[in-house]
């Protein structure tokens, strides 16, 4: 079953539960195995600098907060230069690191974590997005640990030319996600995430299970199985699945080219 809340359902949501994480209850697992290609940069691209401190860095002072502990998903070859960032950023009881030694997909990246996570809740952001407002993540994190039955809450936005598209029934239900890396993407203004997701853990990892084992979600171009592709999955049975419909579109931006990173400083300078 799915629940999508506008800007007013939130602001009277985060009176109720008065934006109160519980930190204990949440790790956070961060995909981080991709390189710095688009970038010209020649190390894994969470290291890339924005100013002055690596993409990692800023996604750790995001979200140390309210996560109690740190999962990085690292290929072979970045492993060792990320794991002395974090070793920089973290203490050391705080963080793990797992390897994905093939890349298939953010769902496979994700499932790496699978025997390392003990809370029940996890959050899986995207190794780039580090232009997520601190209220988004609070009142996110909150919403979903709130009620027992809540299986995946996350924030979306309104936007023209949008990368991913939530296509839904008439309830709101998620029926399909579509993705402009699989060439899927024809409408001109769609729903489109923040790369940032809240989870149960055990439905997590169940959905995963199931989705790896099956061809159906492999993707048409890339031969990947994302996680997104896996959302309709969490909306069975008596599941909650909570869209937080967010205004500011400048959340989705992911860092991929050196265009993305002057944007992204230009945003967070501009908060400052």
């Amino acid at each position: 079953m799915s629940r999508i809340l506008s800007t007013l359902d939130l602001q009277n949501a985060s009176r109720c539960i008065m934006n109160t994480v519980d930190t204990s209850l949440w790790t956070c697992v961060i995909p981080a195995a991709g390189e710095g290609t688009r970038l010209s940069y020649n190390r894994p691209k969470v290291l890339y600098p924005i100013l002055g401190k690596p993409i990692l860095h800023h996604l750790v002072g995001l979200f140390q907060k309210y996560c109690s502990r740190f999962i990085v998903v690292a290929s072979p070859k970045g492993a060792q230069e990320i794991q002395k960032e974090l070793e920089s950023c973290c203490n050391p009881n705080n963080f793990g690191m797992v390897i994905q030694k093939d890349p298939k997909g953010m769902a496979h990246a994700v499932w790496q974590a699978c025997d390392i996570i003990n809370t029940p809740h996890t959050v899986v952001v995207w190794g780039d997005q580090i232009c997520l407002r601190d209220e988004t993540i609070s009142t996110t994190l909150a919403y979903h640990q709130s009620n027992s039955a809540n299986v995946l809450t996350f924030p979306t936005v309104i936007k023209k030319d949008p990368y991913i598209h939530f296509q839904r029934d008439d309830s709101g239900r998620i029926l399909k996600v579509l993705q402009k890396r699989e060439n899927e993407i024809s409408m001109r203004v769609g729903e489109n995430d923040c790369g940032f997701f809240s989870f149960s853990t055990n439905s997590l990892f169940s959905v995963l299970k199931n989705g790896l084992k099956s061809p159906v979600f492999l993707g048409t171009q890339t031969n990947e199985v994302n996680l997104l592709q896996l959302f309709p999955q969490f909306e069975m049975g008596i599941n909650q699945v909570n869209t937080l419909r967010i205004a500011h579109e400048d959340e989705t931006l992911g860092v991929n080219t050196v265009e993305d990173a002057h944007t992204a400083e230009s945003i967070l300078r501009n908060r400052k």
